[in-house]
C-alpha cells in the first residue's frame, strides 16, 4: 500500500523470516539491529534461513548490509573485569543498582545460557573473572534498565565477525571489502568508561585491555554464477 509521498517508496509490514519477494528481484537488503533478534528468539537455524532467503531474493550483484551487535573475536579469552560498586545501591530495583550489583542480577536473569565466573582480590581490588564473551554480554546490556526483562532473553555476542562472515558465505554470499567491527564512541564514553575496566594476565602482570567492539558493518554480495 502506498503510504509515502514519493511514488517509488513503499512500506511493508511482513515477517522477516519469510521470503517476501520474488527471487532475483531485490537490489539491497539492509538489516539494522534485526538479526540478533532472530537468533535470540527463534534460533540459529532461523537466522541461517533468513540469510538463504535473502540471497534468493537478491538479484545477481545485489547486496545484504548487516549493521548489528557483534561478539569478540576471541570469545573464550579469560579476563578480569572490575566493576564500579559506588554508582548505585547493592540491592533493590534494577534501575537503582550499582554496576557491580547489576552484574549479579544479570547472572541470575540471563536466559540464553549460564554465565560462569569466579571472583578474586588482587592488590586490594576485587575482580570478576570470566570469558570475554560473557563480559561483553553483560556490558552490552547493563544500561538497559527500562526493558531489562526483555533484554535478558537476547544474546548479542553469539557470533564474532569472522563467524558472521562464514555464515554469510555458507548462504552463498561473498564478503565485500571494508566490512568491519567498530566501537560506538557514545557507548564507550557514556556507558563503559568509569563503570567497567577489563584486564588480562600477561605472565605475572594484570594489564588493561581494550573494550571489545560494540558493533559491526558486514556486507555480502550475491556473486555471478559461472
Amino acid at each position: 500500500m502506498q503510504e509515502y509521498a514519493n511514488p517509488f517508496t513503499f512500506f511493508y509490514r511482513r515477517n522477516v523470516t519469510a521470503q517476501n519477494f520474488k527471487e532475483n528481484t531485490i537490489n539491497t537488503f539492509i538489516y539494522s539491529s534485526v538479526l540478533h533478534e532472530v537468533y535470540s528468539y527463534i534460533g540459529e537455524q532461523a537466522l541461517r534461513e533468513v540469510l538463504k532467503k535473502t540471497h534468493a531474493q537478491l538479484d545477481v550483484g545485489g547486496h545484504i548490509i548487516i549493521r548489528d551487535v557483534v561478539g569478540p573475536r576471541d570469545p573464550q579469552k579469560v579476563v578480569h573485569m572490575k566493576l564500579a560498586d559506588d554508582d548505585g545501591k547493592p540491592d533493590g530495583d534494577i534501575a537503582e543498582l550499582s554496576t557491580k550489583a547489576k552484574f549479579y542480577r544479570f547472572v541470575n536473569d540471563f536466559k540464553p545460557r549460564k554465565i560462569s565466573y569466579t571472583e578474586e582480590t588482587v592488590g586490594g581490588e576485587s575482580f570478576i573473572i570470566l570469558s570475554l564473551q560473557d563480559a561483553y554480554e553483560y556490558m552490552s546490556k547493563m544500561t538497559y534498565v527500562d526493558n531489562w526483562e526483555s533484554e535478558m532473553h537476547e544474546e548479542f555476542g553469539f557470533y564474532s565477525i569472522d563467524k558472521w562472515a562464514a555464515t554469510l558465505m555458507d548462504a552463498g554470499f561473498v564478503i565485500v571489502e571494508g566490512s568491519r567491527t567498530f566501537h560506538n564512541p557514545y557507548i564507550i564514553e557514556n556507558r563503559y568508561k568509569g563503570k567497567v575496566l577489563l584486564l588480562a594476565k600477561y605472565g605475572d602482570e594484570l594489564l588493561p585491555i581494550p573494550y571489545p567492539p560494540t558493533n559491526m558493518i558486514l556486507v555480502g554480495e550475491k556473486p555471478v554464477v559461472v
